[in-house]
């Protein structure tokens, strides 16, 4: 088994006959890891290269800033305009790919300005094989994946991250914004807006780290762990205060995913599922579920494979149970529901 210290070494040796490189710098771990790393061995020859755009949640520049400053290693912002790309917009399963166009095109003629003749980005050894189009783009351009490139998976990152000092050594994944559309539906700037506004939300006011408010037009499904789920299903001030909040912003429908936080969580969409009786009528299948958990009365409508569930308080705030809670989403699991929404405006309201 190869060891950290053999991968770091790996590394090294990957990055050191570059000379110059620019970096691809979201001041997320990966990103970050690589840039510090970098500049450790290249000095003055590594500099980081953020994009800028609507799809970049409020305060992370500011965060990821911070770390370039810490370090001393030079940091150079772009502004990119994703949105002005139709293919972009249009939200297929292939948006990261234009995302990544779009910032490499950027990287490309800095680093001509510059005379930079290496172009890196933080892809690590876990992300190969999985469904990333931006690593298409990145082949394509002739990226460099470094940390790839030596072996060093998530856990290897996150390792060299804390050795190094790095704050965000445990900070979770963090994703653009544009991720929280499902695919097919278009992204907007106002749509960006409300989810940027909504995981502030539950971040700086409700006090949960790792958040998604995945955006379906006028209904927000919020995605959080089992642990934050329960806390706040089980604090109807709480519940009462986000429903506002997220009124406030613009969504008619306010709902928590019963299934919690999974990052990528889109793509399950993407995912056949096998006919589980949907010949039945909705009520036919989903009934005698919520009567055999003692959930009912309810109302409930389906949206692909998404169902909206309205329950009275009381059974919300049962929901609480992680027992329950799981029971419930692997019984609708089997009908081919991939995502539980439950209201957070009670049916006896």
């Amino acid at each position: 088994m190869v060891s950290l210290d053999e991968k770091l070494a790996h590394l090294e040796e990957i990055l050191r006959p570059m000379g110059q490189v620019l970096v691809g710098y979201s001041g997320g771990v990966d990103s970050a890891t690589l840039a510090v790393a970098a500049q450790r061995v290249l000095g003055e020859g590594a500099i980081c290269v953020t994009a800028d755009s609507e799809s970049y949640a409020t305060g992370e520049l500011e965060k990821a800033t911070e770390i370039t400053r810490e370090f001393g290693i030079r940091h150079e912002v772009v502004k990119t305009r994703e949105l002005d790309n139709p293919d972009y917009a249009k939200n297929a399963p292939n948006r990261c790919y234009y995302c990544k166009q779009e910032l490499f095109t950027h990287m490309e003629q800095l680093a001509r300005t510059l005379n930079v003749h290496y172009i890196l980005y933080g892809q690590n050894a876990d992300d190969i094989g999985d469904f990333r189009p931006g690593a298409t783009a990145a082949r394509e351009r002739g990226v460099h994946a470094p940390l790839a490139e030596a072996g060093l998976t998530k856990d290897d990152v996150r390792a060299l991250a804390k050795r190094w000092g790095l704050t965000v050594w445990d900070r979770p994944a963090m994703a653009c914004l544009s991720s929280r559309f499902p695919y097919g539906t278009p992204v907007t700037a106002e749509g960006l807006r409300q989810i940027d506004c909504a995981e502030r939300y539950l971040r700086e006011v409700c006090g949960f780290e790792q958040v998604r408010a995945r955006h379906h037009e006028t209904l927000s499904r919020i995605e959080l762990p089992a642990e934050d789920l329960t806390r706040l299903l089980g604090d109807p001030n709480a519940r009462r205060s986000l429903l506002e909040r997220l009124r406030e912003i613009g969504y008619l429908q306010a709902t928590v995913d019963l299934c919690g936080f999974r990052s990528g969580s889109m793509n399950e969409a993407l995912l056949s599922i096998a006919d589980s009786g949907a010949a039945e009528p909705l009520f036919a299948r989903v009934n005698p579920l919520l009567a055999a958990h003692s959930l009912l009365p309810a109302a409930y409508e389906q949206r692909d494979q998404m169902l909206i569930l309205r329950l009275p308080t009381a059974a919300i705030a049962r929901l609480a149970e992680a027992r329950l809670r799981s029971a419930l989403v692997a019984a609708f699991a089997d009908l081919g529901l991939r995502y539980i929404a439950l209201e957070l405006d009670p049916l006896d309201a």
